[in-house]
Formats: structure tokens, C-alpha cells, sequence
């Protein structure tokens, strides 16, 4: 039980900042490519 908790925070650690990087670069590219159609 101990090393799933243990499993789980590093996930919720590690993982909701490296998905707030994706988004972002995903925010980044779709505005360059509507950019880009106009």
C-alpha cells in the first residue's frame, strides 16, 4: 500500500507540470498555425 502511494505522488508530481508544459506548447503551436491560415 506504502509504495503505491508513494508511486501515485511522484505521478501527480512529476506529471501535472510536464502536461502544463504540453498544453502549452500545444496552445503555442495551434495560435501560430491560425496565424498562419489568415
Amino acid at each position: 500500500m506504502d509504495l503505491t502511494i508513494l508511486v501515485v505522488g511522484l505521478i501527480l508530481g512529476v506529471g501535472i507540470p510536464l502536461r502544463n508544459k504540453v498544453i502549452k506548447k500545444r496552445r503555442e503551436n495551434m495560435k501560430e498555425k491560425g496565424n498562419e491560415e489568415k
